[in-house]
């Protein structure tokens, strides 16, 4: 009925948030690297290629994400001190801005500022965050899938009525820390992506610019 018919005049917004990763490590600027679907919105969309983090540290990074602020303005510097959940200060937020205007908003993953009270600053939220893998039902299960399944959690327990806006946050491509500094134990991928990769030469970086001694 008309009653739980969505408001067509306002788009949904789905935010994809992946820790360390540049704008142009895609497979239509580096063939090597094997993105599909990001391949596909890169053409299909906009991708903004002169933008650039103010802070290269994750949390205030994420805190720059949700604030559209400097870090010497949100002042989130530390983990178990985010300024930026104070009443006064998230009320300024893209998701308290459109919480209030209608959205149904979501969180899914990589949060860090765990003394905050998500419940409190979005309509539902899943986190996890720190490894590659994770046990759920018994199962382990890799970042990438238990992020999917939260968002098609989301997406069918949202109200119809209303449009959504939910960001995922992916903990990978950061590496994870190797205590016994094994080549390659930084990262863990599926046994799929292992594969899709067996027979490619990955170049080293590029240093451009490197430091001379």
């Amino acid at each position: 009925g008309t009653n739980h018919r969505q408001d067509n005049s306002k788009m949904n917004v789905l935010i994809f948030y992946p820790d360390d990763w540049r704008h142009d490590s895609i497979g239509s600027k580096k063939p090597y690297v094997l993105t599909p679907f990001l391949d596909q919105l890169a053409k299909e969309g906009i991708r903004f290629t002169q933008n650039a983090v103010t802070t290269s540290i994750c949390w205030m990074s994420r805190a720059t994400l949700w604030m559209g602020q400097y870090s010497s303005r949100h002042q989130s510097y530390k983990l178990k001190c985010p300024r930026m959940v104070l009443p006064e200060n998230w009320k300024h937020s893209w998701v308290s801005i459109l919480r209030n205007s209608g959205y149904h908003t979501g969180h899914i993953g990589k949060w860090q500022y765990w003394d905050s009270k998500t419940e409190q600053l979005f309509d539902w939220a899943q986190l996890f965050e720190g490894r590659h893998w994770y046990k759920h039902w018994d199962k382990e299960i890799d970042g990438s899938t238990l992020a999917r399944m939260y968002a098609v959690d989301f997406l069918e327990q949202r109200p119809k009525d209303k449009p959504f806006a939910l960001s995922i946050a992916f903990y990978p491509p950061k590496a994870v820390n190797d205590h016994n500094n094994t080549p390659g134990g930084q990262w863990f991928p599926t046994n799929e992506t292992r594969k899709l990769y067996d027979n490619v030469t990955i170049p080293e970086p590029e240093m451009k610019n490197s430091f001379k001694a």
